[in-house]
This record gives C-alpha cells, sequence and structure tokens, in this order.
C-alpha cells in the first residue's frame, strides 16, 4: 500500500516530537536511508503481520528490503506486547499501510521498545533461489537425541492476551506489574504445534518471528567429517593424551631408576635435561588434556542443543569449559558453579579442572626424575685379585717406589715401610685422641670387656675412613683371666673392613653410580659378604725369671757383647735329623700355646727369643723369623711396674663380619667392620655355611703376615730397646701396660694400642687379596702377574641412589589421585569420540556462540541482562539450537519458558519492564575514554 504514513500522535499533556518527522533526532540518527538492519519480531501463528511491525518512513525513499517480504527497521519501537499475546482488537482493524501509534516513555522521552526486539538482522537479502539438503542436521538431531523419556512438550513461547502498554506516560503501579512472572501460560504455540519434530521452515519462521531468515544461509554444514583436520586433530590429541598420561600413571606406580641413563657422566641424559624433558611431556599431556576435554564438552553440550527430545543446554553449562581452562573462574564467576556442578557433565568438569590445575605439579612431584634410595637389594658383586692375604711380596711390587732401577732389591721393601710407618702414627695419634677427649669430658667406659671401648680407625687411599671392630670379646675378660691363671692376661682382637669392596664398589663392571656421576651429591651403601682381616694381641705380665728362658743374655755361655753374632747361637728350627726343636718351656706355654704338646695336626709353635731384657720406656722385638712361626713378639717395659709384658700379635681373615661401605658425594667414604651380629644377614660365615661345598674349616693364623711384620716393627724402630734408644713409641705403649686385673676407664690398655697400632698392616696386606678365607690358585709366591688380575664374586646387599621417578615424602601419595583421574578422564574422552567420530560445530566456543547468538531472534528470557551479563535465572534457562531449512539457518531459541529443574522452575518470565534509573552513564563516561592497548 502506497499511502503515507501517519505520524505519532502526541498526548494532551505533553509535547511530543514524532521520531519519523525530520525535527526529530531520532530520525536524523536513524533515518531510512541509515538502516542496515531489520529486526526479528514474534507474531501470532494465526496472522498476518501486525501493523504495527510495518516499517515507518517516507515513501520517497526507498527500503533495501522493498519486494523481499522483510520489513524494514522501525524508526520507533512499537508498544510493548506481551511474550505471545495477541493483538488487541484495534490493531487488528488498522490498515496495513497505517503505522501505530508510538508509545513515548516517561524517561526522556524514549520510546519504550519491546522485550523481543532486542536483536536486529542483517539487511542482505539472502539466497532464495535453491534450498540446502538438510538431511545431516535432521540426523544429528534425531540420531543423537538422549534415550530417555520424552520430554514435555516446549509450552508457547509467547501467551495469548495481554493488554498494549497505554501511550500515556504515567502507569499505575497494578500495570507496571504487567503479566506475573508464576504465571504459566496453558496455550500451545501453533508454530510448535505444526512444527512437531520436523525442522522449521521460512513459513513457520516468518510466523514465528515476523520475516524470513534469508540473510543467513549458512556457508558450512554443521557437521563436519571425520577426514577433516579438526576431527584429526582432536582425535590425535585425545590419543596423545591417553597414552601418555596413561605412561606417566604407570612410571608413577613403577618408579623406574634410570641407572646410568641419567647421569653427570657418560649417561644418556644430563639430570637438569630429565627434569626439562619431564616437564615439557606433563605441560603437554595437561594441554592436550584440556584441549580434548573442551572438545568433548562442547560437542556433548552442542549435540543435546541440537537434539529434539533433549533438555537443551544452560548458559551455566556452557560456562563449564571455563574451569577446565581458566580454574580461577570458579572463583571469579561463582555463581554458575551451584547450578552446573550438581549434574553429571558438571562434576566431571569441575573434576578435570582440578587435575588440570594440578598435572604438572603431580608430574613433578610423581614423576620428575630425583635423586632418591631405591632398596635394599642383594646382589652377586665382583673384585678383581691379584696375591694371596699378607703377601710382603706383593704389597712390596704395589708400593710406589722410585728407586727400582738403582735398587731392585730394597727399594720396594723401603717403600713398604714408610708405608707403614706415615699410616700406623697417624691410626695411634688418632686413637689416643678419642681417648683424650673421653678423660676430658670425664666419661667411663666398660672395664670389664671391650663393648663400648673406642675402635681404631684408618684411611684408604687417603680419603675413605676405616673403622675397626672388636671381637672375640669372650676372651677379652681381664679379670677372669686373671682368675684363672693367676696373671694379667689382655687379650684382644681387631677386625678392619676390607678395602677390596671399595675398589669392587668403584669398578664400572658392577654397574654403581658414584657420587660423581650424580652432580657430587648421590650416595650409595654395601654390605658385603666378606672376610674381614684381623689381628689378635695377646699380652701378658712376666717376671724376670719367668722371661729368663727366652732371653738370650740368660742362657749359659751366651756372648754378652757381640749385638749381633748372638742370632746364630739360637737353635735352628730342627736339627739334621729332621727333629723339631721347640727351645726352652716356659711357665706361660699353655698361655701362649707353645711346644709339642699344643700341635693339633700340622700347627706347631715354639716360643720367641729376645737378645736382652729392655729397659725402661724401652721395646724389643723377636728377630728370630722361621718359616714355620705365625706371630710377631714385642716385650715393653713399664718402669712402674716389676714384671715385663710380653705381647703376642697374630693375623687370620674372620668369617664373623661384614664389610659396610658407605659413601656420599658431599660427606666422603667411610667403611666399618660389622662383626658378631646375630641379626647381620650379610656375615660371611652365614654365606659360606649355606655352601654345599664348605668343609667347617676355618682359617687359621696367616703364615705370611710375620713377614709383614716383621717390617712393620722394623719401619717403627720398635726393636730400638736392644740399644736403649728411649723411643717416642716405646715410651708411650709401654705405660699403657695393664697394672691391675682389669681394663682402666680412662686409657686404653696396651693390647688396645698395639692392636690399632698395627692395624695398617690389616689394611695394606689385604689389598687386592681374596673376599674368601682360602686362596684358590696354585702360583708361585701366591702372586697373579696378569693386571687387573681375575674376578673374585661375592654377594652383597646394596642400597644405591639413582635418578628415580616416584615421590620422595609419603603425603605427596596424594598425587597418584591427579594421574589416575587424568588418565581415566582421557579414556573416556577417547571412547565418546570413537564413538562420536563426526564432530559437529561447537556452539559453547566463543566465536561460534558469537555468531549463533547475533543472528538468532531475540527472548526474553534473558531480559536485563545485556549490561551486566546474566544472573541467578537466566544461568539455568535452557536453549537449543533450531534449523530453517527452506533458509539454511541455524539459530538459538529456549528449550523450555522456564528452567527444567532447581528453584527457578516454577519461575517463567515476566514481560514487564523493569522501570527504574538509567543506567549509562557509565558507558558514556567509559566511551568517551581512549583504549591502552
Amino acid at each position: 500500500m502506497a499511502s503515507k504514513p501517519l505520524g505519532p500522535v502526541a498526548e494532551s499533556d505533553e509535547i511530543v516530537i514524532s521520531p519519523a518527522s525530520d525535527g526529530s533526532p531520532l530520525y536524523k540518527a536513524f533515518s531510512p536511508s541509515a538502516v542496515k538492519r531489520s529486526a526479528y519480531h514474534r507474531v501470532p501463528s494465526n496472522g498476518a503481520p501486525a501493523a504495527d511491525m510495518m516499517g515507518l518512513g517516507d515513501d520517497a525513499v526507498p527500503s533495501p528490503a522493498d519486494g523481499l517480504g522483510i520489513f524494514p527497521r522501525r524508526a520507533s519501537v512499537p508498544p510493548r506486547v506481551p511474550v505471545g499475546s495477541r493483538p488487541a482488537a484495534a490493531a487488528a482493524a488498522t490498515p496495513p499501510g497505517t503505522p501505530p501509534q508510538a508509545a513515548v516513555s516517561p524517561h526522556h522521552g524514549l520510546v519504550i521498545s519491546s522485550p523481543m526486539s532486542s536483536a536486529a538482522a542483517s539487511p542482505r537479502t539472502g539466497l532464495l533461489s535453491g534450498s540446502r539438503s538438510s538431511a545431516m542436521f535432521e540426523r544429528v538431531k534425531g540420531a543423537f537425541a538422549p534415550k530417555r523419556s520424552p520430554t514435555p512438550k516446549r509450552k508457547a513461547s509467547f501467551q495469548t492476551t495481554a493488554p498494549t502498554e497505554p501511550l500515556s506516560g504515567s502507569l499505575s503501579p497494578d500495570e507496571r506489574k504487567g503479566v506475573s512472572s508464576n504465571e504459566t501460560s496453558t496455550a500451545i504455540s501453533d508454530v510448535e504445534c505444526e512444527a512437531g519434530d520436523d525442522l522449521i521452515d521460512d513459513d513457520m519462521f516468518k510466523k514465528k518471528f515476523a520475516e524470513a531468515p534469508t540473510y543467513c544461509w549458512s556457508k558450512k554444514d554443521i557437521v563436519k567429517k571425520r577426514n577433516t583436520w579438526l576431527s584429526f586433530i582432536i582425535f590425535a590429541l585425545s590419543v596423545y593424551s591417553t597414552v601418555m598420561s596413561g605412561i606417566w600413571m604407570v612410571v608413577s606406580f613403577v618408579q623406574p631408576r634410570w641407572g646410568h641413563t641419567i647421569s653427570s657422566h657418560d649417561g644418556l641424559l644430563l639430570p637438569s635435561t630429565a627434569t626439562l624433558i619431564t616437564a615439557l611431556l606433563a605441560k603437554t599431556i595437561e594441554l592436550s588434556f584440556v584441549t580434548v576435554f573442551i572438545a568433548c564438552i562442547g560437542q556433548v553440550l552442542t549435540r543435546r542443543a541440537i537434539a529434539r527430545r533433549s533438555s537443551g543446554m544452560t548458559l551455566a553449562e556452557m560456562t563449564m569449559r571455563n574451569w577446565v581452562f581458566q580454574p580461577g573462574s570458579l572463583i571469579t564467576h561463582w555463581e554458575s558453579v551451584p547450578y552446573a556442578a550438581i549434574t553429571l557433565l558438571g562434576a566431571l568438569s569441575l573434576t578435570a579442572s582440578i587435575v588440570a590445575m594440578f598435572y604438572t605439579t603431580a608430574s613433578d612431584a610423581m614423576v620428575a626424575p630425583k635423586l632418591m634410595f631405591g632398596s635394599w637389594e642383594t646382589v652377586p658383586m665382583q673384585g678383581h685379585i691379584r696375591a694371596s692375604y699378607a703377601n710382603a711380596g706383593y704389597v712390596k711390587k704395589i708400593c710406589p717406589s722410585l728407586l727400582e732401577a738403582r735398587d731392585p732389591f730394597s727399594a720396594g721393601e723401603s717403600c713398604m715401610n714408610v708405608q707403614f710407618s706415615s699410616q700406623s702414627y697417624r691410626n695411634l695419634l688418632a686413637f689416643m685422641e678419642d681417648w683424650t677427649n673421653i678423660y676430658r669430658n670425664g666419661s667411663t667406659t666398660n672395664a670389664s670387656g671391650l663393648g663400648g671401648r673406642p675402635n681404631g680407625t684408618t684411611l684408604l687411599y687417603d680419603n675413605t675412613t676405616m673403622t675397626s671392630s672388636w671381637i672375640e670379646m669372650q676372651y677379652s675378660n681381664v679379670t677372669a683371666h686373671h682368675e684363672t691363671y693367676g696373671r694379667i692376661i689382655n687379650n684382644v682382637t681387631l677386625a678392619m673392613p676390607h678395602p677390596g669392596v671399595y675398589a669392587a664398589a668403584r669398578d664400572r663392571i658392577n654397574h654403581i653410580l658414584q657420587p660423581d656421576e650424580l652432580g657430587n651429591v648421590g650416595e650409595y651403601a654395601i654390605k658385603a659378604a666378606v672376610v674381614s682381616p684381623s689381628l689378635n694381641v695377646m699380652c701378658v705380665n712376666m717376671s724376670p725369671t719367668e722371661l729368663a728362658p727366652l732371653i738370650y743374655t740368660e742362657w749359659p755361655g751366651s756372648d754378652k757383647k757381640n749385638a749381633t753374632a748372638w742370632q746364630q747361637d739360637i737353635p735352628n728350627w730342627a736339627d739334621e735329623t729332621g727333629k723339631e726343636n721347640y727351645l726352652n718351656r716356659t711357665v706361660v706355654d699353655d698361655i701362649f700355646q707353645w711346644g709339642p704338646q699344643y700341635v693339633p695336626n700340622k700347627y706347631v709353635r715354639r716360643p720367641p727369643i729376645f737378645q736382652r731384657y729392655p729397659s725402661d720406656f724401652n721395646i724389643v722385638t723377636n728377630s728370630s723369623i722361621a718359616e714355620q712361626a705365625d706371630a710377631f713378639y714385642i716385650l715393653g717395659k713399664d718402669p712402674t711396674l716389676a714384671n715385663y709384658t710380653l705381647c703376642e700379635m697374630r693375623s687370620w681373615v674372620s668369617p664373623a663380619c661384614s664389610t659396610h661401605f658407605n659413601i656420599s658425594g658431599t660427606a666422603g667414604a667411610s667403611m666399618q667392620a660389622h662383626c658378631e651380629d646375630g641379626n647381620d644377614l650379610d656375615a660371611y660365615h652365614l654365606s659360606r655355611e649355606r655352601e654345599p661345598s664348605f668343609d667347617r674349616d676355618w682359617p687359621r693364623p696367616s703364615w705370611d703376615w710375620k713377614w709383614i711384620a716383621s717390617q712393620w716393627g722394623l719401619s717403627m724402630n720398635l726393636n730400638g730397646g736392644a740399644t736403649d734408644s728411649n723411643a717416642s713409641n716405646a715410651r708411650i705403649l709401654t705405660q699403657l701396660a695393664l697394672k691391675q686385673p682389669k681394663l682402666p676407664s680412662y686409657l686404653p690398655s696396651l693390647a688396645e694400642a698395639l692392636a690399632v697400632y698395627g692395624s695398617s698392616m690389616l689394611v695394606i696386606g689385604s689389598i687386592g687379596t681374596p673376599f674368601r678365607h682360602y686362596w684358590g690358585y696354585d702360583i708361585p709366591n701366591n702372586i697373579i702377574p696378569d693386571v687387573p688380575g681375575p674376578l673374585d664374586q661375592f654377594y652383597a646387599s646394596v642400597i644405591t641412589q639413582q635418578y628415580t621417578s616416584g615421590h620422595t615424602n609419603s603425603w605427596q601419595s596424594m598425587f597418584y589421585v591427579v594421574l589416575m583421574l587424568t588418565f581415566i578422564i582421557n579414556i573416556c574422552c577417547l571412547v565418546y569420540l570413537c564413538l562420536r567420530a563426526e564432530q559437529v560445530t561447537d556452539f559453547t566456543e566463543p566465536q561460534n556462540l558469537f555468531a549463533l547468538a547475533i543472528n538468532s531472534p531475540p527472548s526474553a528470557q534473558l531480559k536485563g541482562s545485556c549490561g551486566a551479563g546474566p544472573v541467578d535465572r537466566d544461568l539455568v534457562v535452557p536453549w537449543r539450537v533450531e534449523y530453517v531449512k527452506d533458509s539454511n539457518h541455524y539459530f538459538f531459541e529456549e528449550a523450555n519458558e522456564k528452567p527444567w529443574r532447581g528453584k527457578y522452575s516454577g519461575q517463567g518470565v515476566s514481560t514487564t519492564r523493569d522501570y527504574g534509573d538509567v543506567k549509562g552513564a557509565s558507558y558514556k563516561r567509559l566511551s568517551s575514554g581512549k583504549a591502552w592497548l
């Protein structure tokens, strides 16, 4: 109709300029020529578009949508019409070409707009030449609908009757109330009845929203095939995240030890590099997990919104994706949490947000390589051997002498003596220091036995402290011996750790990571089932008369003037007929087991011979060394005693001990002989006794040891008493002779001091020797010439530090939950993607949501949320994605006129204008400023 539209009629009590007139500021701002969008307006389904929806403007200005059946946007907005109401009779009688009267708001002269006309359409005419097939969308809507009881038919989104708002600027309170929010419409929309389960066509859409959506023809299908890059990438990320999170979980349980793979030297990875790679992989797992889970949330919600017999999706559910990649939104936007978290998908999203938040922390605590101790393991170890125990020839051979070319016969011996001297004096001095501290502190020690008294120490290779242990303490009770023999007998036995364990532990053949391979901070400990070299010292107080058979100068016809020829007067071990010569008998033969009556099988012993009585503070030694001898003897004189003290020193390898070796990059290395412990499962005798070939033949005192002892005495000048040299070491030792039948609590005894003093012989004499109690090779001089020598095996309990994937504190076990939940959720996502291989457009993504929302008709369900955002009821309104098949157009529509459940389920939408102060002052202030970035 070409009639000129009528201008609005002003009320009698106010002067109003028509928005359609030339003088109106709205006409200048929104002239028909400047209109770029058309608005959606809901209309009844049983009538033509109402007259108040006709475009306002001058006929002289043509509309860009003329002839296309699209109603141009009005310069002024019609009066409020409640949702679903039919037009009043007066409005129905208005000619089609007659524009409606504009209602003027009492607020600043603005026109009152309908709550259903907040969105505008594009002015583009659209593609009406053909329609696109909607088979895929129908399949998504029908096939992917939840298999449950049908949801009740949605109520009409517009009400049947409602009065038109008055044009007057004054409204009564009753009129402002409008339709109550608690009223439920009983009428079913005609459009909904006509649509049924089929897709909406242009006619239905036009009946409902006043115009067909011809301006928006979807460029692509809503479904993306499984062979698209997006589907492939999502599936690949899901597989990666599932496999890697599974590996991470298994690694946290197994806690593998990486050995030489991760080490500071010669390792495949440096420790810092391994930590970096672990953190990087954990981050990729976290990112892929978040990406896949958000994609699955979007697929689930979008498919639910598409499926007809579903509850649709709410804004609260759309925000669940933010929880996962932006966990802080749980605090900043907590309003949606109570509504979404109570659902199964919401609980799953909340769980995913927590595990994603702590995944890298859990990986660092449970998977990242850390320097950790493992558990004790019994393993076979091997070490190189080259000679029998206490082999003086081998000791001289390995001593670092510089004069072998010039002095081939004595260079090695001299080197060995210097080595003995340095080690022995150091050991004695350290032992005296321990006793000095006890004396100064006022401490007391055991006076009847060796238990609780200080042990001796020595150094191996100048970097490992070796601590001895007192053994066979049942023979060390001085008081008991005095009651039995009527004299003071000071008998002690000292055991040292086997030095070969150090060399075996450092040998790469045993695959033990050393501290320098672990950044100089690593540690490990070994309990080796090996023999321990031992030294027995027995000192007996004797009167001069009792000693006379053993003193050369007391023999009849002895040469008291020749200091060297006296040795030639000592009878040989056997006479010309081969009969053994056991020399003179003494009163202490039963104590020292001298003479033929103490010959068990091949075991023969004869007493020592000394040149003379030593003077006070002096010591003399037995120089009459014979092949059959197994002991070294010392005779000393304490000036406070009338008697002399005769000491016997013998050595053997003890089976009653195990060698403990501990090394740390920060605390250094130490070794200890752990002996005579009934709970020590690593004691050598236990491992040996378990062997079927064991013949119960434990080692006897070494016959070779006397040669080492002779050189040791020479290096210490212990025989200085023969010339009254008054040596300092002799002066110290002689004053330690026991004066009473008990051990002093503040001083060491002479036997203890001699044992510690001579412990250097045990260490030096056992380097490169077997870990067993016997020599199993038939080689001249018992020396293996090949270097480094054959391997000798022994068993040991070993605990080592290695870079291990695991947790260091028990409380960190709670991160198992994070790793397990991540893997389980990944499996669920992977199964879902396999079952739903085709991806639909994720309308929860901001760009897709914005595009769909801006091209959707307006709705009163979110009335009042355009400024500060949706709150309370707005968050739980259900929405669904609808489709117009003829125009190939997708849009949002409320799935129900009110929420399905919760406290807002009985509250419908209110169409009443909420009058109040205008809130636009902030926008004016913000819009007048400048952006910083």
